[in-house]
């Protein structure tokens, strides 16, 4: 299986952070958090990771290079406008015909099992699998309701007034590779926006695997600040 690891973002939450590094490069540790992200991959057989690119891109390709010194084979995509993560899987589509594939958000560290998640993707034949997860910071998150047998029922951006349970999607996915087939050519297309809306609209079959694995994203200083002291302390085991 393949890997796509979004890192195209601005990071525009975490400047002055980002004023000379991608939000994929700031580090939890001695290493950049896609770094951690390639370690993860390699640890459960995934080497062939697909990277996109948009800015300040030769951060990201003078460290990593072709991977070989991380264990891992890493092709590049440059974009001249974000694409939007639908968007950049959409003009990666030669390289992900044919198979499954994880897409990871660039900006999340995480422990999760992706061996496990393999497993339960495959025997749940769904279009699409998420991890999922209790989040701290719902009103801020993707919120998911799914039933007995995990398949998803609703997403959304909830408000406060919705009623919901804090469950999450978080920056972790597998889809099959007819997912491409939902995403319009030479567009910018959201991941959570517009696919997945469109996948559930078309009672496309999407399931939710739960896991108290850790799972944060960096996006904002104050989970940063709270992913680092995480690490410190040993609660990330890498």
């Amino acid at each position: 299986m393949k890997v796509f690891i979004l890192s195209a973002g601005l990071g525009t939450r975490l400047k002055p952070l980002t004023d000379i590094q991608p939000k994929v490069m700031v580090k939890i540790g001695n290493k950049p958090i896609l770094e951690h992200l390639l370690n993860l991959c390699r640890r459960h057989g995934f080497n062939d990771i697909i990277i996109n690119l948009h800015y300040l891109p030769e951060i990201i390709t003078g460290y990593f290079g072709n991977g070989q010194k991380f264990g891992v084979k890493i092709n590049y995509f440059y974009e001249e406008k974000i694409m939007g993560g639908a968007g950049a899987l959409k003009q990666a589509e030669n390289f992900l015909q044919h198979d499954n594939f994880f897409v990871f958000n660039g900006d999340v560290i995480t422990n999760v099992d992706l061996t496990a998640m393999v497993k339960f993707h495959q025997a749940h034949q769904g279009i699409g699998t998420f991890l999922v997860h209790k989040t701290d910071h719902p009103l801020d998150s993707d919120i998911v309701e799914y039933d007995e047998n995990f398949k998803i029922l609703r997403f959304l951006r909830p408000r406060q007034k919705d009623k919901y349970q804090p469950l999450a999607k978080t920056g972790t996915h597998i889809f099959r590779s007819e997912v491409l087939n939902f995403i319009p050519h030479r567009q910018e297309f959201s991941l959570e926006k517009q696919l997945i809306p469109c996948l559930l609209q078309k009672k496309q079959p999407l399931y939710a695997y739960y896991s108290n694995c850790y799972s944060k994203d960096i996006g904002t200083f104050a989970r940063l600040v709270q992913a680092r002291k995480d690490y410190q302390n040993g609660k990330i085991s890498l």
